[in-house]
């Protein structure tokens, strides 16, 4: 027990930061602040003497020796160790490290803690808790409370703001981070909240807003960076436009090493990040729609994680849901100020545990995804949306974090083999449009039939009923190394045949999926005229094709409600225009054409833009599809014909 005038902390330990806040014997809850700020990152640097260094110091060090950082602890849980530098080290210190600080920090301002909260996932088990339990008390920490991350922030609307959850409320919690986005569904009972359903996404986060502003900045201005110090102004340069974005309707983008200045308005930026968030869209609809029943009297949706602050997202989550979302001030402080206001109940053994029920389910369509702590072990298909005007690879190497080699300036947190184990998990960031797809490991298959599923092409809705799986009809070693070498423009190189651009192809090979890809603009005066770019992906289970064709489908209906089939054109093949521009501008035409194949699939993205005179007219917009469509026809073929 603690006494009336013992302080209490509350700990939310992220995969890329870590938040405490702390609560004053007369009741005032304040944040601990780390090098003056409220956010620490998570991130730990092993020294050569054998110390451990966490938050601006270990960011400091890694700079010249990245292979001693571990970005992401709380990632590697399930992994036992990690080997930094040649070291192997238990994950259990690294995070014994970080909570350690924090312990520095509250005693410093505070003295001795009383009480110590820990959250955690809402899909962690018993062992996963009493390992985070364990390291807290090796930091000299007291004995933690554990409560699971949604209940923490749904409490926090009660706690902090006194908002009104009447019993049999849902409650959505919409978590975006910097590296994922977690939802989770909640019912308000007399005794506090229960978990119904929770799913994830773990590679959309605000990271892939900052990859899509440099992929759009790359893809208008060529290579901006070509040093490591360069690229990190770069990646810093845009984090900050994206934040300052949150609060002003435009911002510049210094960009030193070319002497840019480059305007972005609040527009420009929800078109380029919108195709980013539209997955967290449609998966929250999914699981608000899988869990709705009868007996639920109102929902109420609560934005969680630094990203989330985009004014898009609740825009878009208002749009798709019917509810406005509660945003506040500070999303990242949510779920650890709302720990301090949850009390969850002790098992007999003593191991705290929440006082949550129910059990983690996926939402439908698509197979089962959730959180992922460590190197994932099984498939995990990326966003279903990949949009146009991706640059050149940024090969971001900064605080330990690496841009992954297939070319995208995503950052990628640096995956370390465990003694001496070959990589367990491949990221595929692919140079398209301002989004990656990424994808784990599996095996390729090979077969030779061929059976139709989903949408019924000549139709604009989709096929009923549960369509035959097809058989895997083309091998990984089809893919062209030049896709761009396949594409032929037809009609759209005579519309758009000035100053011709070098085409940007590359082709990557997983053991789950193969993917190349081309990206050819046309331009006058430095301005784009015409952007395509197009990504075949061949699966090695073509069951995945079929799910990720109807994923797009869903999150392209969500986005525009003129998504029309389109006949001669492998199985199936759907057009729909280019998230972001439903509300498509007087200058701006831009379409997305969907197409499965068996076990293959392609995604092209078209943006056609005005630069003089009036804008695209009903007819030349018409005349404009028909072209594309006929240029990808032609392609399509020759891409099959090998």
């Amino acid at each position: 027990m603690t006494g009336p005038a013992s302080y209490r902390l509350g700990v939310d330990l992220g995969t890329s930061t870590t938040v405490a806040m702390l609560r004053w014997p007369d009741g005032r809850i304040r944040p601990l602040l780390f090098d003056g700020s409220p956010l620490l990152s998570s991130a730990v640097f092993l020294g050569p003497d054998g110390q451990l260094h966490t938050g601006r110091d270990a960011a400091h060090l890694a700079r010249g020796n990245p292979e001693r950082l571990e970005p992401n602890p709380k990632r590697r849980i399930d992994d036992g160790a990690t080997v930094l530098g040649g070291v192997e080290v238990p994950v259990r210190e690294l995070l014994t490290a970080v909570l350690r600080r924090v312990g520095d920090e509250a005693a410093r301002v505070a003295g001795p803690i009383g009480d110590l909260t820990l959250t955690h996932p809402a899909a962690w088990g018993a062992r996963r808790r009493e390992l985070l339990a364990d390291a807290a008390s090796r930091a000299g920490l007291p004995r933690p409370r554990l409560v699971g991350e949604p209940e923490a922030a749904a409490t926090y609307l009660m706690g902090t703001l006194g908002t009104r959850v009447d019993p049999g409320t849902r409650v959505l919690v919409y978590d975006l981070g910097a590296g994922t986005c977690d939802l989770t569904v909640l019912r308000r009972e007399h005794s506090g909240f229960a978990v119904v359903a929770s799913a994830g996404l773990n590679d959309v986060g605000g990271l892939d807003v900052d990859a899509a502003l440099v992929g759009f900045l790359e893809a208008t201005y060529g290579r901006l960076s070509t040093d490591a110090a360069s690229r990190r102004d770069l990646w810093a340069e845009v984090s900050n436009a994206k934040e300052m974005l949150s609060r002003a309707s435009g911002t510049m983008i210094t960009i030193a090493q070319r002497r840019l200045e480059v305007p972005l308005g609040r527009e420009q930026f929800d078109n380029l990040v919108a195709p980013v968030l539209r997955p967290t869209i449609a998966l929250a609809t999914s699981l608000l729609r899988d869990t709705a029943t009868s007996s639920n009297p109102a929902t109420q949706v609560v934005l969680v994680g630094g990203a989330s602050r985009i004014p898009l997202v609740a825009t878009l989550l208002t749009t798709a849901l019917g509810v406005a979302p509660i945003v506040v001030e500070q999303p990242e402080l949510v779920v650890a100020e709302g720990a301090l206001h949850t009390f969850p109940d002790r098992t007999a053994s003593g191991l705290p545990t929440a006082s949550m029920t129910g059990r983690p389910v996926s939402p439908r369509p698509g197979p089962p995804v959730g959180p992922v702590v460590g190197p994932p072990t099984g498939p995990v298909v990326g966003p279903p949306t990949a949009p146009v005007g991706f640059g050149s690879q940024a090969d971001l190497i900064d605080l330990g974090v690496a841009a992954d080699r297939t070319g995208s300036g995503r950052p990628v947190r640096r995956s370390r083999g465990l003694m001496g184990a070959a990589l367990t998990a491949v990221l595929l960031v692919l140079v398209l449009g301002v989004v990656g797809w990424r994808y784990a490991q599996g095996r390729w298959l090979t077969g030779d039939t061929l059976l139709g599923a989903g949408r019924t092409p000549g139709t604009s809705t989709p096929s009923t009923g549960v369509s035959p799986q097809p058989a895997a009809r083309y091998k990984v070693t089809q893919l062209p190394e030049n896709l761009c070498g396949k594409i032929d423009l037809g009609p759209l190189a005579t519309r758009f045949g000035q100053d011709v651009t070098a085409p940007v192809y590359q082709r990557n090979l997983t053991t789950v999926v193969g993917t190349a890809s081309c990206t050819i603009s046309r331009q006058r005066q430095g301005q784009t005229l015409l952007s395509l770019t197009a990504t075949a992906f061949v699966y090695t289970d073509p069951s995945f094709a079929v799910t990720t064709q109807r994923q797009v489908l869903d999150n392209a209906e969500l986005n525009d409600s003129d998504v029309r089939a389109v006949d001669g054109i492998g199985q199936e093949a759907f057009l729909s225009k280019v998230p972001g521009n439903s509300a498509t501008t007087a200058q701006t035409a831009g379409y997305a054409l969907e197409i499965r194949d068996a076990n293959l699939r392609w995604t092209i993205y078209f943006i056609a833009t005005k630069i003089t005179g009036s804008g695209w007219t009903a007819t030349e917009r018409t005349d404009l599809i028909r072209d594309f469509e006929s240029s990808i026809r032609t392609s399509h073929a020759r891409l099959i014909a090998g």
